[in-house]
């Protein structure tokens, strides 16, 4: 084995290696997953799991929050650093079969459309956030 193919060994490790490491960082940096389709594959094809991711929700590039359905429950959580807050849990929201009604015979709808996941969590009040509320100044 002479130099040149040693080297041309070399490059092509190194080559490979730095594309895997790019790979990676890119799956990290954008949070990149296989899809929803693929993993169920993967997983139980016996009965319908009990434990369902239904929305997440980051808030910074540490912390997020997840909605969690388990049966009939579903759990808000905080997932972050310091470690894992149970913030809220309720029945899960009763959904009514649609039934298909043709244009005409159909009523306008006066219900408003449920919250999403992420309106239904609580908000810090805007006191501490308006013009009006300044500091006090030094003189």
């Amino acid at each position: 084995m002479d130099a040149l193919s040693l080297l041309r060994m070399l490059g092509a490790l190194l080559l490979v290696l730095g594309s895997l490491l790019c790979a990676l960082w890119l799956v990290k940096r954008y949070d990149l997953s296989l899809p929803r389709k693929w993993l169920e594959k993967l997983g139980n094809n016996g009965t319908e799991r009990r434990l369902q991711v239904v929305e997440r929700l980051a808030i910074d590039q540490r912390r997020s929050v997840v909605l969690l359905r388990r049966d009939q429950t579903e759990f808000s959580i905080l997932i972050g650093p310091e470690g894992v807050t149970v913030l809220d849990s309720a029945p899960m929201p009763a959904t009514e079969p649609e039934v298909a009604e043709p244009e005409a015979e159909k009523p306008q709808e006066t219900a408003e459309k449920p919250l999403s996941f992420a309106e239904r969590i609580p908000v810090l009040p805007d006191i501490w956030f308006t013009p009006e509320a300044k500091s006090p100044e030094l003189h």
